[in-house]
């Protein structure tokens, strides 16, 4: 059977409806209708010996609990207990657990129930509310006469909430402009329900679907209408991520036009460039309209976003190699300059991440610029985000020529990278005496991608006397030299200055990096390897650029998913993955080293470890995603969520 219901709502496995029963009417109480629509299998509480022992049991995936009181329009319900990417989600009169949050849920309802039991009887439901319980004898033991309040009917989900968010995150939704409420009395139902109706959800879900925050280009170009598009697709039955794989697919289109070389190949590839580049916001807008968001989903979008790029730019040297046996160089080039200033906008944001750090630039500029929205976009346009920089792509493909393309991004690109890095540089200032906290240190340790030549330089040097930054400064300095020198005494020598530059970078790289200045390091690294690549393929052996090519996008491809990943959850890269691939260090020294045996080994050798370098990366970053997404789908040993409902103390 399909995990989704009509409506394209991923079905949750369980909700609980829990609170007292009030309502007199026979038959199932609104919210249950409106969970069924949802996907939900929704279980009545009154009907459950022991609640705990049955969200222990349940179905793997989040659990709900919805108390039976709520009124309130189906998207309120909707983006209350269909959203978890936080691990537990509240709303009024919802609380939403995902897998790992189960336990915890176990345990506060285990010592509520117990708590209640041994609590005075004012605490318990009163024998007006009990006998107004319709279900069926049959149904399990619910006899208030007997037995005396079923659990569910005992629990309250916003006490359940507040002894959650004693230890855990609780994320809050309001349902503003929406209407969700709880209805004691008949009174209070037809409040609610006359206040649902007056209010119009269709419109509100739509506003609520597209990105309001964007950039100048996105919002009069693209968002004017991707709402209305992800309304199409999502009665159509399309997911988020059938939409990103439809913009891979449609960008991969206009790659093989622009290969073609012809200006009507290029027209066309420039306007299947800026269709995918729609698909991929309204893709977005779709998860939103939906509330459908997943791990895989955040992971395929961001990944596809960099593939899509690099193939036009392999499509665009393709159509012009012929003619133009520099283009391989330029597209090159034209990668590593964005996949550099992305890394600054990334180790940057990183450190100022926590509670005490400087706003982010673009909170400085609104409330700097407030009423000011123009001034805010060109702001934000001057650094090229995506919608400008699909734009000016687009625009240069269709009217000018690949080479074109390559020099004005490198051009704007540059430009922008060195007007974002000086604002970064001034604020950092404020920091001269002041390190970055430790958590900041050790996201920079994770996207300095140093191997074990760089471990063995740690253990073998004391700790670092000058600053990371200036160390750093001095290596690139011995690499851009034996660079430079390889017309003059040939490639044998550039072992030195690498060796030179492997040498500084293991001791700039030491931790803590939490200086002042120390999130230079990530995009410096990055820029080193990417112009050793790029320099002495160039000077070496013309002929395997696009090798070259193909060696930038792999380690640009492994150096933006490490960075989602360690954003997304934490995760840094693993030991094994490190000694694989070399680090950045080792693998500027395998390059050197084939450089040194001349253009056939240097073209043999650059064929290989690219391969064996794209093979490694994108096969562990799939394996690491589909393990998030099973561990996110596979509840806890029964046993263990057990032992922590058996607890009566607090959340453990």
């Amino acid at each position: 059977m399909s995990r989704f219901n009509q409506s394209g709502v991923m079905a949750l496995p369980t909700a609980f409806l829990v609170g007292p029963v009030v309502s007199a009417e026979p038959g199932e109480p609104p919210v249950a209708g409106q969970l069924h629509a949802l996907g939900y299998t929704v279980v009545d509480a009154s009907t459950v010996d022991d609640l705990a022992a049955a969200i222990t049991t349940a179905t793997a995936g989040p659990v709900a609990l919805v108390d039976r009181r709520y009124i309130g329009h189906l998207h309120a319900l909707r983006r209350a207990v269909c959203d978890t990417r936080s691990d537990v989600r509240a709303g009024p009169g919802t609380l939403t657990a995902t897998t790992v949050a189960r336990a915890r849920l176990v345990s506060v309802l285990t010592r509520m129930l117990a708590g209640a039991d041994a609590g005075p009887p004012g605490r318990q439901e009163t024998p007006s509310s009990a006998s107004t319980n319709s279900a069926p004898a049959s149904s399990g033991p619910t006899s208030s006469a007997s037995t005396g309040p079923v659990p569910g009917t005992r629990i309250d989900v916003g006490e359940v909430t507040e002894a959650l968010a004693a230890d855990t995150d609780v994320a809050r939704t309001d349902p503003a402009p929406l209407v969700a409420g709880l209805a004691d009395t008949q009174a209070d139902r037809d409040a609610l329900f006359a206040r649902v109706a007056a209010v119009d959800e269709e419109p509100i879900r739509l506003r609520g679907a597209v990105k309001a925050d964007d950039t100048a280009f996105t919002t009069f170009f693209v968002r004017s209408y991707s709402g209305y598009v992800a309304r199409w697709f999502a009665r159509l039955g399309f997911t988020p991520n059938q939409v990103t794989i439809m913009s891979l697919a449609v960008a991969l289109g206009a790659a093989g036009f622009c290969a073609t070389g012809s200006r009507t190949g290029l027209v066309v590839g420039a306007v299947l460039f800026h269709l995918s580049f729609a698909l991929d916001c309204i893709d977005g807008d779709l998860a939103r309209y939906t509330v459908r968001f997943s791990t895989i989903g955040s992971r395929l979008d961001l990944s596809a976003d960099r593939v899509k790029e690099y193939v036009l730019f392999a499509g665009l040297a393709i159509g012009a190699a012929p003619a133009d046996s520099a283009i391989w160089w330029l597209a090159a080039a034209a990668m590593a300059v964005q996949t550099v200033r992305h890394q600054m906008h990334f180790a940057y944001d990183e450190v100022t991440a926590g509670p005490e750090a400087a706003p982010s630039l673009t909170d400085q500029v609104r409330s700097r610029l407030r009423g000011g929205r123009w001034k805010v976009w060109l702001r934000r346009a001057i650094v090229l985000p995506q919608g400008e920089r699909s734009a000016l792509i687009c625009l240069l493909v269709a009217f000018t020529t690949p080479r074109a393309v390559f020099v004005v991004l490198l051009v704007v690109g540059s430009l922008a990278a060195t007007y974002a890095f000086l604002g970064r540089f001034l604020r950092s200032l404020r920091r001269l005496h002041r390190p970055w906290s430790k958590p900041a240190g050790q996201a920079l340790g994770a996207m300095v991608d140093v191997g074990p030549i760089g471990w063995a330089v740690h253990h073998a040097l004391p700790g670092r006397s000058l600053p990371a930054p200036l160390t750093t400064l001095i290596a690139l300095a011995a690499l851009t030299f034996s660079l430079t020198v390889i017309p003059v005494v040939g490639a044998s020598w550039l072992i030195v200055g690498v060796l030179w530059y492997v040498l500084l970078v293991g001791f700039a790289s030491q931790q803590p990096l939490n200086g002042w200045a120390d999130w230079v390091l990530p995009p410096s690294f990055r820029a080193a390897e990417y112009a050793l690549a790029i320099t002495v393929t160039t000077l070496v052996v013309p002929s395997a650029l696009p090798v070259a090519f193909c060696y930038v996008a792999a380690c640009a491809f492994h150096h933006y998913d490490a960075v989602y990943r360690l954003r997304e959850s934490g995760a840094v890269p693993r030991k094994w993955f490190l000694i694989a691939t070399g680090g950045h260090d080792g693998r500027m020294v395998l390059l050197a080293l084939l450089a040194t045996g001349g253009a056939t080994v240097l073209h043999v050798g650059l064929v290989v470890v690219t391969a064996a370098l794209a093979a490694i990366v994108v096969g562990e970053s799939v394996t690491a995603t589909l393990a998030d997404v099973r561990a996110e789908r596979t509840p806890p040993a029964v046993d263990a969520l057990g032992a922590a409902a058996s607890q009566s103390g607090g959340i453990r």
